[in-house]
């Protein structure tokens, strides 16, 4: 089995980056996935990356786009894997320049354009957020707010983002990740600083990597949209992360936030063959 390898591409959108398969074939249904991902993902020993995605045939959208994280669980959602998939799609020819994939999230709709992909999310129910919770802790701020955007995240306000040491930021960021009494399916942690009225800037420990990434998609339009609904931001806004720059725009009703974008750049830097080595070095 496997013995020319499995095809994957390589790819990273601000920095976050995600090994690839084209399994509408079905090239990996008899394979054990949680145990295959954690290997291939891990870095040193085999390609090492982030996340790993799959994309398969849907009956209700131009393709599937289906997550793991790193430690090998399958995630709802990653909006920067989002839009790798779709230049992923396109480039396959799985889909046009305008797409709609299935995920576990729900339907999402993306557009690549020459300043790189744009992916619409779903409305975000406001009802659904939980805004100015208190948490005592010595971490860098007393109160969080949480939401699901595509996956759980809390969002902390915090003062000079970058110049938090990186050990802090994992130990805080670990703590409130493994707070399951508070969070069961546990949570990514966003700690983010409000530079101006279209500024923020944004670190975040991701769960199932369990450690701070270049940039979080989906955390970072989880910030964009708590801020403006607390009133610190426009509801157009750049995110500054350690990998990039990330826009996300979206439009705020009493109810939701609607016409929500997420837009930034998606890398295709790499392509090639798995080897049976790359996912059997930890398996014995």
């Amino acid at each position: 089995m496997f013995d020319l390898g499995i095809p994957f591409k390589k790819m990273n959108g601000c920095g976050n980056d995600f090994i690839v398969v084209d399994n509408r074939d079905g090239l990996l249904n008899e394979v054990a996935l949680s145990a295959f991902v954690q290997n291939v993902c891990r870095r040193g020993t085999s390609i090492g990356a982030d996340g790993f995605m799959l994309l398969e045939n849907s009956s209700i959208a131009d393709f599937k786009m289906r997550y793991f994280n790193a430690d090998g669980s399958e995630g709802e959602m990653c909006g920067n894997g989002a839009r790798c998939m779709s230049r992923f799609a396109y480039h396959i020819g799985a889909a046009k320049t305008k797409m709609s994939f299935e995920t576990m999230a729900g339907i999402y709709q993306a557009e690549l354009n020459q300043n790189g992909v744009k992916v619409k999310f779903p409305d975000v129910q406001l009802q659904a957020l939980e805004l100015n919770q208190p948490y005592e802790w010595d971490g860098p701020s007393g109160v969080y707010h949480y939401g699901v955007v595509g996956v759980p995240h809390t969002v902390w306000f915090v003062e000079n983002v970058f110049a938090i040491a990186d050990d802090q930021l994992r130990d805080w960021g670990r703590m409130v990740r493994n707070d399951l009494h508070r969070f069961p399916n546990g949570t990514n942690v966003n700690f983010v600083e409000r530079i101006d009225r279209k500024t923020l800037s944004i670190r975040t420990y991701e769960r199932g990597v369990e450690a701070e990434t270049y940039a979080c998609g989906s955390g970072s339009t989880a910030a964009a949209i708590i801020a403006g609904i607390l009133g610190h931001v426009d509801t157009s806004v750049n995110l500054l992360t350690r990998g990039g720059p990330l826009k996300i725009s979206y439009h705020l009703s009493d109810y939701a936030a609607d016409s929500v974008y997420l837009e930034g750049n998606s890398k295709l830097v790499a392509e090639g063959h798995l080897l049976p080595d790359a996912w059997s070095t930890m398996m014995k």
